[in-house]
């Protein structure tokens, strides 16, 4: 029997010929009170790491089952329909957000506390991996004529949520992939990449914080100052072309160029006629405006 194998090796029986003791001390034993308590200390450390990596993973584990099942559900028919399905398991759930080429193919909440869902996923579980959430004042459905709606997400290092939302930083990935698409109740829109760029969220710029997801224009020069902005920002000098009007979809998430960095995407609402649109006269802005931080960082002068 394999145990009684394995305990025979250790279980000496008492014999009149068997060798005396050693009288040597244990390693342990001469190894000095403060090495041991630092050795107790490393061991300590090592399980609590072990621990954690484990709880890691696992997390990343249950949160791709749950996207994976939302997945399932949203494209097991009508947008529509399994919507409202979605919403069964969490009414903050108010649409869904796809982007050929990335892994941005989830669903949208809603919370009256922006920091809400960097926090919870879908499901309204504690999450390091969060949710992408709509901008607690906007409104899907643009029902008070908020021109501008702002989606948040974050940053993850596994790709998942806004993690890929940087491969907009490419140029030929923008050329490949210009459009978003946004479902809610029965509707299903189509959006234009614009302008991708990094901004602050401290303030800069001699202490004017800009503001790319400002919803409301008083007239043309209000809108035409913002979009200038937007325009001279932007790291890729597209060819869409955006009016006063026009529906507009803003991308948040963090980036790394900075503490404070935000990378920005901006899309504007589109007729399925026209997806056809020109993209390939797209190229790199050579000079996009960064925030202050970004030339104090690198040991520039601001030239602005």
């Amino acid at each position: 029997m394999a145990g009684k194998h394995s305990k025979s090796l250790f279980d000496f029986k008492k014999s009149a010929y068997a060798a005396p003791k050693s009288c040597k001390p244990s390693v342990f034993s001469t190894i000095s009170p403060p090495f041991k308590v630092i050795l107790l200390a490393f061991v300590l450390v090592l399980v609590a790491t072990t621990i954690l990596i484990t709880a890691f993973f696992m997390q990343s584990s249950s949160h791709d089952d749950i996207l994976s099942d939302a997945k399932a559900t949203f494209y097991s028919g009508d947008s529509s329909a399994t919507l409202k399905l979605l919403a069964q398991q969490n009414p903050d759930i108010k649409g869904w957000l796809k982007i050929d080429g990335t892994n941005i193919d989830c669903a949208v909440c809603q919370a009256k506390d922006n920091k809400y869902y960097m926090e919870h996923n879908q499901l309204r579980e504690e999450s390091r991996h969060g949710a992408l959430f709509l901008q607690n004042n906007d409104i899907i459905d643009r029902a008070n004529d908020d021109k501008n709606i702002v989606i948040y997400g974050n940053n993850m290092q596994d790709s998942t949520m806004f993690g890929t939302l940087k491969e907009y930083r490419k140029l030929n990935f923008y050329k490949s992939n210009p459009y978003i698409e946004l479902y809610y109740d029965d509707q299903a829109e189509t959006y234009a990449v614009f302008s991708v760029m990094l901004i602050s969220s401290m303030e800069d710029d001699g202490g004017r914080l800009y503001k790319p997801y400002k919803s409301y224009f008083t007239d043309d020069d209000d809108f035409n100052a913002w979009l200038e902005e937007t325009r001279i920002r932007s790291i890729i000098n597209t060819t869409i072309n955006v009016e006063n009007g026009d529906d507009i979809l803003t991308l948040v998430t963090t980036a790394d160029d900075f503490n404070g960095a935000r990378l920005v995407v901006m899309a504007k609402q589109i007729d399925e006629l026209d997806t056809e649109l020109n993209v390939y006269g797209a190229s790199f802005n050579p000079k996009p405006k960064y925030p202050k931080i970004w030339y104090t960082t690198k040991g520039y002068e601001y030239p602005y």
